[in-house]
């Protein structure tokens, strides 16, 4: 294989790649929370000490946590319900750090609801990037036996905030979806604060699989007759 084959190879793997979020991705929700809540709102059980609110500061939803109550506590951030305007597939980004009691105590994890059902917890395995840290807490709260976010995000020391990608599964137009951060809290001891805090969170709807596939093979299919061209001309 020549040099120049080579490099048409490669730029077209990446193109293909790079083409399939950034162009045909459509954003149906995307709150950065500079300047208001985003319309999110926040319930709580068990009187938290420091349930989630927004810091027009920051330009975030936070938690500094909960300790010493001597009963289970939970604080939960939900986002306003958004309208499925094109069938397909859905994608959860948000970026956020955390301190969260590590050793499997406290957790904190993301809830869906659909069409106003009840919320359901997304598994481990709907992310693709900034995934659940904790599997099978053992405080005693919502998240007891489940996976969730624990311990200290990666850069949580320097102010770094993660990027967390996770899929919601396949909608219909006219379908609604809200989102949910449950923070949740054992009787005593808690993580640094923030306990969780969260800068950005976008919803946006990608294409199948197939799709991206095609744009890629069709685009690299046109380099490589293009340059086999241009080889037999010398």
């Amino acid at each position: 294989m020549s040099k120049r084959l080579l490099l048409v190879l490669v730029v077209g793997s990446v193109v293909g790649v790079s083409v399939g979020h950034s162009v045909f991705a459509g954003v149906i929700h995307d709150e950065n929370f500079d300047g208001d809540n985003g319309g999110y709102t926040v319930t709580d059980d068990g009187f938290p000490e420091s349930p989630w609110q927004w810091d027009s500061g920051s330009g975030t939803w936070l938690t500094t946590g909960s300790e010493n109550l001597g009963q289970p506590s939970h604080s939960r951030l939900t986002s306003p319900a958004v309208v499925i305007t094109e069938s397909g597939l859905l994608e959860l980004t948000f970026l956020h750090r955390y301190s969260i009691e590590g050793d499997l105590w406290d957790g904190g994890a993301v809830f869906i609801s659909v069409n106003g059902g009840e919320f359901n917890q997304l598994l481990t395995d709907a992310f693709s990037a900034g995934g659940y840290t904790g599997f099978g807490l053992i405080g005693n709260h919502d998240l007891n036996g489940d996976d969730g976010y624990n311990g200290d995000s990666p850069g949580y020391g320097d102010g770094t905030f993660i990027t967390s990608v996770a899929s919601l599964g396949t909608f219909s137009v006219g379908d609604t979806v809200a989102v949910q951060f449950l923070a949740a809290w054992d009787e005593s001891v808690k993580g640094q604060e923030p306990n969780w805090q969260i800068t950005a969170v976008t919803i946006a709807q990608v294409p199948e699989p197939s799709v991206l596939a095609l744009a890629a093979i069709g685009g690299f299919g046109v380099g490589v007759l293009m340059l086999r061209r241009k080889s037999t001309r010398y």
